[in-house]
């Protein structure tokens, strides 16, 4: 029997080498709750450098497996989440990061380093970690929680291990570098996560891995900061800061990023979309994502990439109830009135804070089911009031209890109505939808607020039985807003009826 060197426990290495050993659960529960385990005896203080370097080198792909797995089974989820898979996202994200960590710990042990050149173990360590960094920020945002801003500093003291006497750009595989590892994890921010529902985010993730490589990094302060620049403290726990959104801070060193290859890179495959008839091959509708529309994300991902969007208005802090309605088809139902009990429907929030284009709320109780970025919602102080529909643009959930959004205003009231478009090849059923009325802030004419993928043609029929009733014929003029769960466009009574 070997004979243990001090400060070294066989057992421990044992259940750590026995787990990495046997096969990876089928169930994503069991699967981290083993890994959990295993990481508390690798971080043990009797194990020796050698043995945990080994080990995190073996957990890196498993650990990389259960995140991407866990995250596709997220795909399809809606706030707030049931406890145990709340729990289950914790518990996942803190494992991923917990082997990001370990590769650092191997970059900074003396000991690790006896035998390998130090340059290639840096280089390969810092990409890994760094990848799964990225894996983190993305399980936590698809979910609406807030990453730990520790992992900014973490990644860049990572990705300045790696770097080579000629700076920032390493040498090496590109894909496989820690500069291309770093500018995946950085462009993340840019994706505006908590924007997106967890499959378009997942979509999007994909997309950008390809693409990454087109964002351009640099530590001079850019003559002029344009649209697509970022700025980042890499010694300050904060995330990476919009150039026209907040100014970079003087006297201190900071790293510059630009979005501005990969809106062009985005531009360049719309354009072939528009161009082709049948579509390019990476924007046509993929079975793995079922309820991702690839080229509108696209091309809100270019919209971001480009000039990311800034609050022109100022928001007040406020503390005041409201009665909200969540959900396209309920918000039809309460305004039709042909819903047996439309309070079922209507939840309690609390305003924080307002601006004259959104909100921002935080729920008290009631129906806060079934929300994700994208999705209508309606509000009002009151029964006396009228409806102000808003749309999602964020959310952020840290418990079962807690879950908040902001919202973007996009009309004050609306009709329920029916519309059916005319001149497709198949035919269309009639659909509910809203009419939406002049807004002179943001639209010159009325508008229509419908399901995704209501939008077929340029004509359609609209009915409308409030009171009386109506039938038009009309002519769609601009489609203003997409997203995964709604379709808002302008229309006009159609003058040329056919």
């Amino acid at each position: 029997m070997p004979i243990p060197t001090p400060g070294f426990t066989a057992d421990a290495t044992d259940s750590v080498q026995s787990w990495l050993a046997s096969p990876p659960s089928p169930d994503i529960a069991e699967e981290v709750l083993g890994m959990g385990q295993t990481l508390d005896a690798l971080y043990g203080p009797t194990i020796q450098s050698s043995q945990f370097h080994g080990c995190i080198e073996q957990l890196y792909s498993r650990v990389l497996r259960l995140g991407i797995e866990h995250r596709r089974d997220l795909r399809d989820q809606v706030l707030p989440l049931p406890p145990a898979l709340l729990h289950r996202v914790r518990s996942v994200a803190d494992c991923i990061k917990r082997v990001a960590l370990g590769f650092e710990r191997v970059l900074t042990d003396n000991d690790t380093r006896a035998g390998t050149p130090q340059k290639r173990l840096n280089e390969a360590s810092s990409a890994r970690a760094l990848r799964l960094l990225g894996e983190y920020y993305l399980s936590m945002n698809q979910v609406g929680l807030e990453p730990d801003p520790e992992i900014w500093r973490v990644a860049y003291r990572l990705y300045a291990l790696a770097r080579n006497e000629r700076g920032l750009e390493a040498s090496g595989n590109p894909a496989e570098t820690a500069l291309f590892a770093y500018k995946r994890l950085l462009a993340m921010i840019t994706l505006a996560p908590q924007s997106m529902t967890p499959a378009e985010l997942e979509w999007a993730a994909e997309y950008l891995t390809r693409i990454c490589a087109q964002v351009h990094v640099q530590e001079q302060r850019p003559p002029v900061l344009d649209g697509s620049w970022y700025w980042l403290d890499p010694h300050g726990a904060a995330e990476p800061q919009y150039c026209l959104r907040r100014d970079p801070q003087e006297g201190r060193t900071l790293l510059f990023f630009s979005t501005a290859g990969l809106a062009r890179r985005a531009g360049e495959l719309l354009a072939q979309q528009e161009a082709t008839s049948d579509g390019v091959t990476e924007l046509r509708l993929d079975q793995a994502f079922p309820d991702v529309q690839p080229a509108v994300v696209l091309n809100y991902l270019r919209q971001h990439w480009t000039t990311p969007p800034k609050r022109e208005q100022p928001r007040r802090k406020q503390d005041y109830q409201v009665e909200a309605c969540v959900g396209l088809t309920n918000i039809w139902a309460v305004l039709h009135g042909d819903d047996n009990g439309p309070q079922t429907l209507i939840s309690r929030w609390t305003v924080t804070n307002e601006s004259p284009g959104g909100y921002a709320i935080m729920q008290l109780q009631g129906r806060g089911a079934g929300l994700v970025a994208g999705v209508a919602v309606a509000l009002r102080r009151n029964a006396q009031d009228p409806w102000n529909l808003c749309v999602v643009r964020w959310i952020r959930s840290d418990s079962i209890e807690h879950i908040e959004i902001g919202l973007q205003m996009v009309s004050r009231g609306a009709i329920p109505v029916q519309i059916g478009f005319r001149g497709t090849e198949k035919p269309q059923s009639m659909v509910r939808a809203l009419v939406l009325p002049v807004l002179p802030a943001l639209r010159q004419h009325q508008a229509i607020l419908a399901p995704a993928g209501t939008y077929a043609s340029r004509r359609f029929t609209l009915v409308s039985d409030i009171e009386r009733v109506y039938v038009a014929q009309c002519r769609l003029l601009t489609l203003d807003l997409q997203t995964s769960s709604i379709e808002l466009f302008q229309f006009e009574i159609d003058p040329y009826p056919i």
